[in-house]
């Protein structure tokens, strides 16, 4: 899984924003199914197990530390493709 998010954050040119906007905003779709996976995991070892797993927790806190940095160029992604982009 963490291989196909870093070959959505290793595609396209640094202005992708604005030439493939489907890039990052499949970037952050996959962001957000991971993080709810990461999440729904911390819930299921705390309420099914009640037992954490270091590994886990450490991979859950890198996932979610990846939503705050696509969130710019996902916004970028939705200004271009509906118009609101800059006109340069």
């Amino acid at each position: 899984s963490y291989v196909a998010t870093i070959g959505l954050a290793a595609m396209g040119g640094q202005d992708r924003a604005k030439e493939q906007p489907w890039i990052p905003l499949a970037l952050a779709a996959k962001v957000a199914f991971d993080a709810s996976q990461a999440i729904r995991l911390f819930f299921d070892q705390k309420n099914k197990f009640h037992a954490f797993c270091s590994w886990c927790l450490l991979a859950a806190s890198a996932t979610l530390a990846t939503i705050p940095l696509v969130i710019p160029e996902t916004l970028a992604a939705l200004r271009q493709l509906t118009g609101r982009g800059s006109q340069t």
